[in-house]
C-alpha cells in the first residue's frame, strides 16, 4: 500500500514537472518570437474553470487564444471587438490577448505584425 503511495507521488510529480517544462517553452517561444497585431473576436466563452477562449480570424484562418476567466458582462463586451493579440511569429497558435488598450478604427495593421506595441494604442485600464 505504501508502495503504491510512492509509486502515484512519483507519477503525480513526474506529469507536473512535464507541464510546467511545455508551458516554459511556451512562453520563452512567445517572448523570443514576439509580434503583435490586432484582431476581431468573433467569440468568447468560458472554457474550463479558469479560462476564456476568444476565437479570431488571423491570415484568413479561426484561431483560437485563451485568457484569465471574464465576467459574463466582460466576455459580451469584446465580442466583435478589435483587440491586440501578442503572438508567436513562428507558431501562430502560441498567442495571448491583450485586452485593455483603445485602438481606433483607423489603424494600419502591417502584414507581419508590430514588434512593439505602437504607442498611439492607449492602455485604458
Amino acid at each position: 500500500m505504501k508502495e503504491n503511495k510512492i509509486v502515484f507521488t512519483i507519477i503525480f510529480a513526474f506529469i507536473i514537472f512535464l507541464i510546467v517544462m511545455y508551458n516554459n517553452q511556451k512562453s520563452k517561444a512567445l517572448t523570443k518570437n514576439r509580434k503583435y497585431t490586432i484582431v476581431k473576436i468573433l467569440d468568447a466563452q468560458v472554457h474550463g474553470k479558469n479560462n476564456t477562449k476568444y476565437t479570431f480570424e488571423l491570415n484568413g484562418n479561426l484561431m483560437n487564444s485563451y485568457s484569465k476567466l471574464l465576467w459574463r458582462n466582460e466576455r459580451d463586451s469584446v465580442i466583435g471587438k478589435n483587440i491586440i493579440l501578442e503572438y508567436d511569429s513562428t507558431n501562430y497558435k502560441n498567442s495571448k490577448i491583450l485586452l485593455g488598450y483603445k485602438i481606433p478604427d483607423t489603424v494600419k495593421i502591417p502584414i507581419n505584425g508590430w514588434n512593439e506595441i505602437p504607442e498611439y494604442l492607449i492602455k485604458v485600464d
